[in-house]
């Protein structure tokens, strides 16, 4: 059975070579093209199809065609707030190069315009998609785009022209890297023209708290957060991710505080120590609060910090966030808090909780130090046989401390934060809510840390002796409940490869994103920060030095591998330019097919070609003699010379 060789498969010409280019290029703009332009693309395909021919008037139905998918595809779209983030803008160019691509390539005939319409494809889709796999799908269109370009010029030769594509994009990668390290990318971080796609919704805090159905529970594996430490993980009982303050109690939410009383005071530390620097990667929240761990020591560029150390952004989180923070683990912080703020964290409703506020004037007068009342609320609430878990009973919300601490006595955090900072109040301490995300080392690997949606938390902070001190209310619990039901004996046989799977997913998160952080985002100030690092630490720069020059060896062997002949026959390998001068005339050695009967074939069409017969003579005597054939070898490769020589004058 014979087979034919895979060039036969690859249409070479050079339409069909710009067709599977502009196929590559417009796979990820598939995802971005509306329905309108997308149907007028499969007109023109039908119509390349079945080989129509393309009269003036098809052209003219095409263009018609063409304008009315382009209306229908951006109709209702045209308003201010998209063309000032130029998205609008973008896709519109995406369009109209559609249409022009598709009209040249039904006239058959090749442009300048329609040889370069493919780079200009995948340069526009680089304003939708900001990722590590459209990084890897570019990467794949410049090889397969430069490949089809040798493809071309080497006539269709399959396995010489990857060859090829590949020693030119191995060799390229030393200078790749020169160019990336000395001209940074230019940084649009800050501006809003809208050049990074549509980010998915993650949730976000916004400045309440609900205790009934809309309590926040969101038990999602839905990433909210990357956190990189510049040096080791603080501790599990450090990582605590402040959002927003909330002071005031509507009995079923709680409220922040009217911005006037904290928005014009600056945040005072009294000591700071224990300073932790890290990177966070924050995804859309469409919310204005960023996180930052407990207690930020100074606001990210763009952000402004309360006196409460709230952190804000003028605008809502509409697009991926990237900001260095640096917070103090241990600090204290209280003196100069406002006599309005602390007012409001002093106001209850006595008459709402009768049975609590009984006990909390109990506590309140038997422990005159508020350190040790504190304690002695907190001693309470754990003798109450707390349950935590994620599906309790509603609570009386008319009496919702009461209803808590002595009759359901079950809830998450929010339940247990609301009510402590009530008892606390009700005992003549001064106390809020603050919600946030609370980190779980389970969700990181060397230093990077993972914040997910089901990571929101709610916790409290009580005033004493002129300090804000966070207490940690669910620890109060003293039972817990998994809320997951009854789980089979399968599931436990397979609890071990559930967790294997996690730590190699959250490896490869890790991966992620330092690939993220370094290229994706490798701006001026990446750049500097590289710089800064190689001056002041010599082993950084050693290893640095170490990777260029492991980089240049790995180039070195793979352009050594792509040099050698891919046959390892010398003989066959001297016969290559024949068979490379013979295949331009139409003649290919097929599968099966002995040397000796390809040049009979060829002699058959051409009898006069006698370098042809004396090269067939001079191969069978070298691959057959089992004679010293030095000589005749040399005079193989001179025959051959003058037959390659004989074949291009023809």
């Amino acid at each position: 059975m014979r087979f034919l060789p895979i060039s036969r498969f690859i249409e070479t010409s050079p339409l069909r070579l710009l067709d599977g280019a502009c196929l590559l290029v417009m796979l990820p703009l598939l995802l971005v093209i509306k329905v309108p332009m997308l149907l007028y693309m499969l007109l023109v395909f039908s119509l390349l199809f079945f080989r129509k021919r393309a009269t003036g008037l098809t052209l003219f139905l095409t263009a018609l065609a063409g304008v009315l998918a382009l209306f229908l595809s951006l109709y209702g779209a045209f308003n201010f707030s998209g063309l000032s983030r130029l998205k609008l803008f973008v896709e519109l160019l995406i369009y109209l190069l559609v249409i022009a691509v598709s009209l040249q390539r039904l006239t058959r005939e090749i442009n300048f315009y329609l040889i370069i319409s493919p780079i200009l494809l995948m340069a526009l889709s680089l304003f939708f998609f900001h990722s590590i796999s459209m990084l890897l799908y570019v990467l794949v269109e410049i090889f397969v785009l430069l490949w089809l370009i040798l493809l071309h010029r080497m006539d269709g030769h399959v396995s010489q022209s990857l060859r090829m594509a590949a020693l030119y994009f191995v060799s390229s990668l030393p200078w790749v890297v020169l160019l990336f390290l000395f001209f940074p990318r230019i940084s649009f971080e800050h501006a809003a023209y809208g050049f990074r796609g549509d980010e998915v919704r993650r949730m976000g805090h916004d400045g309440t708290m609900y205790l009934d159905s809309k309590a926040l529970l969101v038990p999602s594996e839905r990433i909210v957060m990357e956190v990189s430490f510049a040096q080791r993980l603080p501790a599990a009982d450090q990582l605590y991710f402040r959002g927003s303050l909330l002071y005031v109690d509507r009995g079923d939410h709680w409220e922040p505080l009217p911005r006037r009383l904290t928005q014009n005071s600056k945040p005072v530390f009294e000591s700071a120590e224990q300073l932790s620097i890290y990177n966070i990667t924050l995804y859309p929240t469409q919310k204005r609060w960023l996180y930052l761990l407990d207690l930020p020591y100074e606001a990210p560029k763009g952000a402004t910090i309360d006196a409460d150390f709230m952190t804000t952004v003028p605008e809502k989180i509409d697009t991926v966030q990237h900001y260095e923070a640096t917070s103090s683990l241990r600090y204290r912080y209280g003196r100069a808090t406002s006599p309005a703020v602390v007012e409001a964290a002093s106001r209850i409703d006595v008459r709402r909780n009768p049975r609590s506020y009984a006990l909390a004037q109990q506590i309140a007068q038997r422990y005159p130090d508020m350190q040790q009342r504190a304690d002695a609320m907190a001693e309470r609430f754990r003798a109450q046989a707390l349950r935590y878990t994620l599906q309790p009973k509603p609570l009386d919300l008319h009496h919702s401390v009461d209803s808590f601490l002595f009759d359901k006595r079950e809830g998450y955090c929010v339940h247990f934060a609301a009510s402590f900072v009530l008892f606390a109040r009700m005992a003549g301490v001064p106390a809020r809510v603050i919600t946030g995300y609370k980190g779980d080392l389970a969700n990181s690997v060397k230093n990077y840390l993972i914040i997910k949606e089901k990571d929101a938390h709610a916790w409290a902070e009580l005033l004493i002796d002129g300090a804000w001190q966070r207490v940690e209310t669910t620890a109060f619990a003293s039972k817990v409940s998994a809320d997951r039901g009854t789980q089979s004996s399968q599931d436990d046989a397979d609890t071990q490869g559930s967790l294997l799977l996690k730590k190699i997913n959250l490896y490869l998160m890790y991966i992620k994103y330092e690939i993220e952080t370094w290229i994706l985002h490798y701006s001026h100030f990446r750049q500097m920060q590289l710089l800064e690092e190689a001056r002041k630490n010599p082993g950084f720069l050693l290893k640095f030095l170490l990777a260029i020059v492991l980089l240049l060896l790995l180039v070195i062997v793979a352009i050594r591998v792509l040099r050698r002949p891919s046959c390892s026959d010398r003989v066959l390998c001297t016969m290559r330019p024949l068979l490379a001068a013979l295949r331009k005339q139409g003649y290919e050695r097929e599968d099966g097919e002995t040397m000796h009967a390809f040049l009979c074939r060829y002699l058959d069409d051409f009898p006069q070609c006698r370098e042809i017969a004396e090269i067939d003579r001079l191969y069978e005597r070298i691959r057959y003699g089992g004679e010293d054939t030095t000589g005749a070898h040399l005079r193989l490769q001179e025959e051959i010379r003058l037959a390659t020589i004989r074949s291009g004058r023809a």
